[in-house]
């Protein structure tokens, strides 16, 4: 049975922890007392992680993903407002009054989003000039910044996508195919221009010309374009050999990468897993 429900829930989504002790550079002067905490900690039998505060719930779980870590959170949240979270970020000090203030100015919102800064104090990116989230703005989305009323994804069947994230089946594109979900769903979704944390400059989704992220694209290529997304790939290796990302010479191998992202992709439409 769920503990009964908190205005304000942060889902951490975590690896092989066996202590709480990363909670503590997570928040101001490692004060997490005042925070209900939901961690799901993707783990193994040896490495399992306990906890004795009533605020820091628990999830062991042998399954693996990040998307899959996501919606285990959300299924299991007792949260009204919830936050999504990685185990590497350090957060505002005034994180909840932001949060709740989001919520005040936007009171029919089921998702409301923010910035982040790198180490340095700096924007993690520059950020669209927009209130409520467009079908371009949502695309600027960070994953650790999303915030929403768990019973409105719930009740509208909007998850993330077990396909798209880290240690799925395509590495990567997590918040941006959730946002997509949303969007379809026409939840109302803004942006509040604050920063709620400090994250590492590092980003997975940076190494623009891997085959990971070749792969990938083709994938979501095809997911928003339909046959249209032949010609995106295209465009993208073509964008990537002009950036001087690629060398040319590696194009049509770039190329034979990303079309292998659509051809796997469809394949799950086939099976019945996927729906564009």
């Amino acid at each position: 049975m769920k503990p009964d429900t908190v205005p304000f829930e942060i889902l951490i989504s975590t690896m092989f922890r066996s202590d709480l002790s990363f909670l503590d550079a997570m928040f101001p002067d490692g004060d997490y007392s005042s925070y209900s905490i939901l961690i799901v900690n993707q783990t193994d039998a040896k490495r399992q992680l306990h906890s004795s505060h009533a605020h820091v719930r628990v999830i062991n779980t042998e399954e693996r993903g990040l998307p899959q870590s996501r919606n285990m959170a959300i299924k299991n949240a007792i949260g009204e407002i919830c936050l999504v979270a990685d185990d590497d970020v350090l957060y505002v000090s005034n994180l909840k009054q932001i949060i709740f203030g989001g919520y005040e100015t936007y009171p029919d919102a089921a998702v409301v989003t923010f910035q982040l800064q790198k180490a340095n104090g700096s924007l993690f990116r520059k950020y669209p000039a927009v209130t409520h989230h467009t079908n371009t703005s949502y695309k600027t989305v960070n994953g650790v910044v999303i915030s929403f009323k768990k019973d409105v994804l719930l009740e509208n069947n909007v998850l993330y996508n077990p396909h798209f994230g880290l240690g799925a089946t395509f590495s990567g594109a997590n918040e941006y195919v959730f946002m997509r979900n949303v969007m379809k769903a026409k939840l109302p979704a803004y942006f509040i221009p604050r920063p709620i944390l400090t994250h590492p400059d590092v980003s997975s989704g940076q190494d623009l010309g891997s085959d990971r992220l070749l792969y990938l694209r083709g994938a979501l290529a095809y997911k928003c374009y339909g046959i249209w997304g032949y010609l995106w790939v295209m465009k993208y290796v073509f964008f990537l050999v002009r950036n001087r990302i690629i060398k040319a010479k590696y194009a049509f191998a770039k190329a034979k990468t990303a079309y292998s992202g659509i051809k796997k992709y469809k394949q799950l439409l086939v099976s019945g897993e996927e729906r564009r």
